[in-house]
């Protein structure tokens, strides 16, 4: 590429016969370097396989936000009209995978393009999961070399409790209870701290990037939702020329995330309001007060269409809002929610609402336009404390208490 250095044959013959090492063909390895001449070393090492990995994933993108960029465009989203609509049959999941971490799994975020996924935990550790290479139970156990967690990153000092992968899909950002937030390059090879970080007086429970990936939105313990230049660091508060009314939340902030066209913000608080705020201005544009009843709203999330907000509150009960009305359009019934963690998702395809069960710890999934209930898939034995869909295909990663992670995955993907 115009403007950058290419490696050297040598260099790149000694990533062949270091990445041959490692996939147990030393004999070759050695033979490669041999007749390249290189030194005899018989390193073992991976780094061939995640630069073209990386290098695969970077010329890709481009094609992958085309494609979603046109079914945005061509797709009118959940049509509540009910008119034509054909019941969402749920898929049937089972566990593919599952890893454990040293404490209560708490967090996980799948990236844009569906391929990796992060886990976070109580023991404030990360794990990187490459999505290719978990396997159906019916395909037999991984080779170690082909094992899912391809890293395990470290650099907060207590639980983590929030991730968002930036757009581009090379930096984890991680929030923690510690009061910071820290971005890690996943391009780095065997690289486990973060290279850079935000910190606040209180602790961080939710981030998100903005399409662009320029910025990220926070919200904690504070009233407040604050928001960084990725690229300088400098911090803003939303809200911060409103009026008192419209400003900020009179209690914590339990979830923040970005409209798919970047344009809205929404925000979740214990003060049982959700807030709209202008992604551009950062002006409050509307408050739904007692969105749940005045119980705590632990969790919002758009659609994809970003005409819907979907909350979750402590009632018990998974709300759909119209952004445009500010009023609600579908309710969802027949989950305990009385717990602050897990918060309600939409399915890949928006077909689905989905959320785990604070008291059977089973996820529980209605079909959307006509909030009936499809399914409850189990195998948690304790309390499920995140669920994060992926945006590509019908699967999911889900935290519990009892340390584990794990991917479900549609029989039929």
């Amino acid at each position: 590429m115009e403007g950058e250095s290419m490696l050297g044959r040598e260099e790149v013959m000694a990533l062949i016969a270091s990445q041959l090492v490692a996939y147990g063909y030393a004999d070759v390895g050695q033979e490669v370097a041999a007749r390249a001449e290189l030194p005899e070393t018989g390193e073992s090492s991976s780094r061939l396989e995640e630069l073209v990995t990386l290098g695969l994933r970077s010329e890709e993108q481009g094609a992958r936000q085309s494609g979603a960029d046109t079914r945005a465009g061509s797709e009118s989203g959940i049509d509540l009209s009910g008119e034509g609509h054909s019941l969402a049959q749920a898929p049937q999941y089972s566990v593919w995978y599952k890893t454990k971490h040293k404490g209560a799994a708490t967090a996980a975020a799948f990236s844009s393009d569906g391929r990796y996924i992060a886990t976070g935990s109580a023991d404030a550790s990360l794990k990187l999961i490459e999505v290719d290479r978990v396997r159906s139970p019916a395909a037999g156990s991984a080779r170690r070399e082909d094992k899912p967690v391809i890293r395990t990153l470290y650099h907060h000092d207590a639980e983590v409790t929030g991730l968002a992968f930036h757009p581009n899909g090379l930096v984890l950002a991680s929030c923690s209870a510690d009061r910071s937030i820290k971005l890690f390059d996943l391009s780095v090879a065997y690289g486990k701290h973060s290279f850079q970080s935000f910190r606040d007086n209180y602790a961080y429970r939710s981030i998100a990037f903005h399409p662009s990936g320029d910025y990220l939105v926070a919200g904690g313990d504070s009233c407040e939702v604050r928001l960084y230049n990725v690229r300088t660091g400098k911090a803003y508060l939303l809200g911060a020329g409103d009026s008192p009314d419209l400003a900020c939340h009179s209690a914590a902030v339990t979830r923040v995330c970005y409209s798919t066209d970047g344009a809205l913000i929404a925000s979740a608080s214990g003060d049982g309001a959700i807030k709209l705020w202008s992604g551009v201005s950062g002006k409050c544009m509307r408050t739904i007060d007692r969105a749940h009843a005045a119980k705590p709203v632990t969790g919002v999330v758009f659609s994809r269409c970003s005409k819907y907000v979907l909350s979750t509150g402590l009632d018990s009960h998974v709300r759909l809002w119209d952004v445009a009305s500010g009023n609600p359009v579908q309710t969802y019934e027949s989950a305990a929610l009385d717990s602050p963690g897990p918060q309600a998702m939409f399915s890949y395809d928006d077909a689905l609402v989905m959320v785990p069960d604070c008291r059977s710890n089973k996820i529980v999934s209605w079909d959307t336009v006509t909030g009936t209930l499809v399914a409850r898939n189990a195998d948690h034995k304790q309390q499920i404390t995140w669920i994060a869909a992926s945006p590509t295909m019908p699967a999911l990663m889900t935290c519990s208490v009892d340390e584990c992670v794990r991917f479900w995955c549609s029989d039929t993907a």
